[in-house]
């Protein structure tokens, strides 16, 4: 399953898979490694459905270790594969979950907030260095920033040319839709990413609740539902919270 190359290079004997996560177009898994020396290693394997994007996520990866962003370092790649670290913590989507469930006050999330505000202007700026032009995330799923001693941003094979404004507004989206979906609970954190990170990042909250929009209005032809725009003004009160 490994190259030989790979193997030998870290004189890896043996080798056990130990999960599998949660991925639309991969496949991801944790793997434990040892060497001939007993030494053993748990390192993530991601095998692209595409050498294209595998090559973006590797690049991209490397702009952000060398500008000092918290995301796991490589351990080797081809063009179908990365190995990388493995970051111990919990998903940004567990950690919302588990904060809604215990009714926890969505005021005290301002301390993430501002922490992944500072990780995403970092993000941008590094990009923008290396590309010459915006370039945003892409996938902005809460599922891709893991909560660790700091946080830390996974899944760039999707990072392309636009504004940051699209970016939050998809990750709001996503926020409303989690399951359960449209509670009051995430629309209040909703207005809490819009006076915690559009502040912090200085964007045009219209823009973001406009691509908010856009984003429902393609979840729910994706997801052939009824029209997810008329469930996010079902709450008329959490409505008032994030209109512009």
């Amino acid at each position: 399953m490994f190259e030989l190359e790979f193997c030998k290079k870290f004189n890896i004997v043996s080798y056990q898979l130990e999960k599998r996560f949660y991925s639309k177009k991969n496949e991801v898994a944790l793997y434990s490694f040892c060497d001939a020396k007993n030494n053993l290693k748990k390192w993530v394997v991601k095998h692209f459905s595409s050498p294209r994007r595998c090559r973006k996520e590797a690049k991209v990866l490397k702009i952000l270790s060398s500008s000092g962003l918290a995301v796991p370092g490589i351990i080797y790649s081809t063009n179908h594969c990365i190995i990388m670290e493995y970051i111990q913590g919990e998903t940004l989507l567990a950690w919302l979950e588990k904060s809604e469930q215990t009714a926890a006050p969505v005021a005290g999330t301002t301390g993430l907030l501002t922490a992944l505000a500072s990780w995403l202007q970092d993000a941008y700026q590094a990009l923008h260095r290396a590309y010459g032009h915006s370039m945003i995330l892409g996938d902005v799923n809460l599922r891709n920033f893991i909560l660790s001693e700091c946080i830390y941003g996974l899944d760039f094979e999707e990072c392309r040319a636009g504004s940051p404004e699209e970016d939050l507004g998809r990750l709001c989206a996503f926020v409303l839709t989690y399951n359960p979906g449209f509670t009051l609970w995430k629309y209040r954190f909703v207005a809490a990413i819009k006076n915690v990170i559009a502040a912090e990042l200085n964007l045009s909250w219209q823009r973001v609740f406009t691509e908010m929009l856009k984003e429902l209005e393609q979840m729910s032809k994706r997801r052939n539902e009824q029209n997810m725009q008329a469930a996010l003004r079902g709450n008329e009160h959490g409505f008032r919270l994030i209109s512009p």
